[in-house]
């Protein structure tokens, strides 16, 4: 069985803060932490199945997390 590597990525949103896993929205949350504590529940998972993980938080500065080569040019800001 092969295992995977699940990156998790919480970003600033219009309104809140968003999840994604490769790339793939997760969901919506309220605070940078709800959001964290989400990537954390389901990197555990991951985890307990064998899979590595990776997450990623921006610092104070919300595009921080953004310039990300990683992701696609339509959601970075400028």
């Amino acid at each position: 069985m092969t295992m995977a590597r699940f990156v998790y990525n919480v970003t600033k949103a219009p309104i809140g803060w968003s999840l994604f896993r490769d790339r793939e929205r997760v969901g919506g949350f309220v605070s940078k932490e709800a959001a964290l504590e989400a990537a954390t529940a389901a990197g555990a998972d991951a985890l307990r199945e064998g899979h590595s993980i990776q997450i990623n938080v921006p610092g104070s500065d919300p595009s921080e997390g953004e310039k990300s080569e990683s992701w696609p040019e339509r959601w970075r800001t400028k």
